[in-house]
């Protein structure tokens, strides 16, 4: 691989020099006050960007109104003239380590264009200029304008939302451009010319009748002269069909919008052309050295490893902690009931400042860890971080467990990546004595005399007691993404959870009559995890046929017997029954291993309860923090 330098250049937006050509896109970490005043949490979380070498640091989604300040908490409000106070703090912090601060200014709001004034519409332009001059005050070097993903300020632009017939309806593109422009300018009158301003919009909203990329290119054309940068996203967040363009899942191609950025920088615009969506630093790298666009902007991949551009610059691209692209990171409802962000991979991210340092542990304190899974080997990794030699036994001739399971199927290439990194960071610290092909058995341990043992021996899948369910025909959905067995024509999967409707994706997708059965219904699965709503969709769209309500009878020599909640019985042909029911905790493993030493701590699926890789690499974690 060649040297990474392309995204090492100096970039020049506006009046700044920007150190590097990678920016760290807006994000909501729910780190403020419930009233949008800023914690030292938030400075914390802000600052490690800029310390580990981004060029560009910009705090996110903030209101300019009270308003929507008032449905959206726990954000920077910029309606709240006392903001001020706390962001200079963050904007000391940022400058600090040498970085461009930025924030994104944005409006929410439910009612359409002809629903407002014309002196509501003048009132909006004014809370921007308002909440820009906040900004300014606070000692920010540029503004970003959240003109994209279906919000407020796009909607002018847009002929398919904007039902105005006035001055700021769509009727003439001088009229559409007119709220923009306009906004744009009482912006600039407020900052002067020394900050610069940078507009976020959806380069392509995706859907038919949404702003499409040429419509796209001429609206930057007529703002170019008095803007400094456009950062080219996608889609729209009040459209169902491109939320997977605006905030990808693991199921979208990486880079994900890159072309549509390339399509901007291919026009000749005069300012720099900025990409976001999936990139990750080698992607980053490649599209910059190629030309197609000036800058990139991030966000998961730093939260998942803050120090990947010091990596990047000092050759070790291969030590950079992947992101899942699981979007634990954004919450479950995060205006509804927001939360503290979280990362499934770096479990400190968001909890600052409680882990911004990792304590060294006693000297000579002696920890084994049985289980080389996710969770194990994070807790061995941590314990190494903190100074200690920890014993890793692993009774598979290989490490990785059930997270190598996890990335088995061609869906989850983002899982693969981190269960690589996983394994190849455990493998090259020479600090973790690693016993692999070994049995944690209660004499091994005792012979090592440990101060501490954590248990993360996982969890075995669930197989029902019905008859027929060991025939040659059944098989665990896993062992088929696994490439372990190799199913007939028709498929038919008991479990509708997020690892059955995956495989029945694949399935579908390689030709096979794919049924998956549930006793619960689709509406429940998603409740209970959120993640498996886009397998659904994905599912659907492939063919696969869903039955709920339906309990696993028996399996037969030419496909299975279901019962339903009245006990009515119906049978199914099919040539491969693949199970996916879940796992359950290997309670014999601890029972054989309890009270073998004084500190123990059980983590990860084996802790009696059902995880998944987040629960199983925060409890490692803990563990050993805790140790």
């Amino acid at each position: 691989m060649e040297k990474i330098s392309a995204i090492f250049q100096p970039l020049q937006v506006g009046p700044l020099r920007v150190r590097n050509r990678i920016e760290v896109s807006p994000a909501e970490p729910f780190l403020c006050s419930k009233d949008g005043l800023v914690t030292d949490e938030f400075v914390d979380f802000t600052a490690q960007f800029a310390k580990y070498g981004a060029g560009i640091v910009t705090v996110g989604d903030s209101p300019v109104t009270q308003a929507y300040a008032d449905q959206n908490h726990y954000v920077v409000n910029l309606a709240d003239p006392m903001v001020v106070h706390g962001l200079t703090k963050v904007t000391d912090a940022i400058h600090r380590w040498g970085a461009v601060a930025s924030i994104e200014l944005n409006l929410r709001d439910d009612r359409l264009p002809a629903d407002f004034t014309v002196e509501e519409i003048h009132g909006i332009q004014k809370a921007f200029a308002d909440a820009a001059e906040r900004c300014r005050k606070a000692s920010f070097d540029m503004v970003m304008l959240h003109f994209g993903h279906g919000h407020t300020a796009a909607s002018f632009y847009s002929p398919h939302v904007n039902k105005r017939t006035d001055q700021y309806g769509c009727g003439t593109f001088e009229n559409r451009i007119r709220f923009a422009s306009e906004l744009v300018d009482m912006v600039r009158q407020r900052i002067g010319p020394n900050m610069a301003i940078e507009v976020r919009m959806s380069g392509d909203e995706i859907y038919p009748e949404g702003v499409h990329v040429e419509d796209g290119i001429r609206f930057v054309k007529a703002l170019e002269d008095r803007i400094d940068m456009v950062h080219i996203s996608a889609g729209s967040m009040y459209d169902i069909r491109t939320m997977d363009y605006t905030i990808q899942s693991t199921y979208m191609p990486r880079p994900t919008n890159l072309h549509i950025a390339a399509q901007y920088k291919a026009a000749g615009l005069k300012i720099p052309v900025l990409s976001v969506g999936s990139h990750d630093i080698l992607s980053a790298e490649k599209a910059i050295r190629e030309g197609q666009c000036d800058a990139v902007a991030m966000i998961r991949a730093f939260l998942a490893d803050p120090e990947q551009l010091i990596k990047a610059k000092q050759g070790r691209v291969e030590e950079i902690r992947p992101c899942l692209r699981c979007n634990v990171c954004t919450g479950d409802d995060p205006h509804g009931c927001p939360k503290p962000l979280r990362c499934t991979v770096n479990p400190p991210q968001g909890r600052q400042p409680l882990f911004d340092r990792i304590e060294p542990a006693k000297a000579g304190k002696k920890v084994v860890v049985v289980g080389g899974g996710a969770a194990g080997m994070e807790a061995a990794r941590r314990l190494a971080e903190r100074g200690l030699r920890p014993v890793l036994f692993e009774k598979a001739p290989e490490l990785g467990g059930s997270l190598r399971t996890a990335g088995a199927n061609p869906l989850k290439g983002d899982v693969r990546r981190y269960a690589d990194w996983s394994v190849r960071m455990t493998l090259k610290d020479p600090r973790i004595d690693l016993r692999l092909g070994t049995e944690a058995t209660r004499e091994r341990i005792e012979a090592e005399k440990p101060d501490a043992v954590i248990l993360a021996v996982g969890a075995a899948p669930i197989i029902p007691p019905v008859e027929g369910v060991h025939g040659e025909n059944v098989c665990l959905a896993q062992d088929i993404d696994k490439g372990l067995y190799k199913p007939g024509k028709r498929v038919v999967i008991v479990g509708a959870g997020l690892t059955g409707t995956e495989t029945a994706v694949t399935l579908a997708r390689e030709g096979h009559d794919v049924l998956v059965m549930d006793m619960l219904t689709l509406a429940e699965v998603r409740a209970r995890d959120k993640a498996v709503m886009k397998a659904q969709r994905l599912a659907q769209q492939a063919g696969v046929e869903f039955k709920e309500r339906l309990r696993l009878k028996a399996v037969t020599p030419t496909g299975l017997i279901a019962e339903d909640q009245n006990g009515d019985i119906t049978e199914f042909e099919c040539d491969t029954v693949a199970l996916s029911l879940g796992v359950r905790p290997r309670k014999d493993v601890l029972e054989a291993l309890e009270g073998v030493c004084g500190e123990m701590y059980a983590v990860g699926d084996c802790a009696l309860r059902q995880g998944n890789i987040t629960t199983a690499v925060r409890d490692g974690f803990y563990a050993a923090m805790n140790v």
